[in-house]
């Protein structure tokens, strides 16, 4: 089991990206350090709405309508990423001992359906948005993105590890638009 979670480790350090797959017994472990480039992570927040904006267009390319932001579930996300930097492990459950639908629900939202993406690497919203949209058929970050079962998104970063709350339709789901700025809201590319 310990090699199984040094090698889980030494991939979150690396970037590779964890899908509700993480178990309770992962918290405890301390994840490999990664070396940061000159912007440090502390220097650095994802910009929400340009990753949206990015996920967007794809998601038209897919047919699918555009995701919104949940500003409640990216503050449920804030915090548990918050945790995860202070726990310095990449889990679904936070040291309180609470998965995401109980953090959600604990702050009011509900979802039908939810699905978590847990990430620890890159300082780069366009290195983000690229991995959300590229579609490679073993990329299941690209389908948790594509999924038609989910209409909105809460973000949360801290010190380079991020959760993305990919939330479902609900009647109480209070969401924004995507702000999108020049040509991300059309989606051209004029240079």
């Amino acid at each position: 089991m310990k090699h199984v979670m040094k090698s889980a480790l030494a991939l979150a350090a690396a970037g590779v990206l964890t899908l509700l797959t993480v178990g309770p017994s992962y918290a405890a472990a301390e994840p490999t350090a990664q070396p940061l480039s000159a912007t440090s992570a502390a220097d650095y927040y994802p910009n929400v709405d340009r990753i949206v904006c990015e996920i967007n267009r794809a998601r038209e390319d897919q047919k699918l309508s555009p995701l919104q932001i949940s500003d409640k579930a990216s503050d449920v996300a804030r915090g548990h990423v918050r945790d995860m930097a202070a726990m310095n492990a990449v889990s679904s459950v936070g040291s309180d001992g609470r998965d995401l639908r109980a953090r959600l629900n604990g702050a009011g939202l509900h979802s039908s359906s939810i699905y978590e993406v847990l990430y620890h690497g890159h300082t780069d919203d366009a290195a983000f948005a690229r991995m959300a949209t590229a579609p490679r058929p073993s990329n299941w970050f690209n389908g948790a993105f594509m999924s038609p079962d989910v209409v909105g998104l809460g973000l949360g970063y801290d010190n380079q590890f991020w959760e993305v709350a990919l939330l479902g339709p609900h009647p109480t789901l209070l969401t924004r638009p995507a702000v999108c700025s020049g040509d991300e809201a059309t989606g051209k590319d004029h240079s």
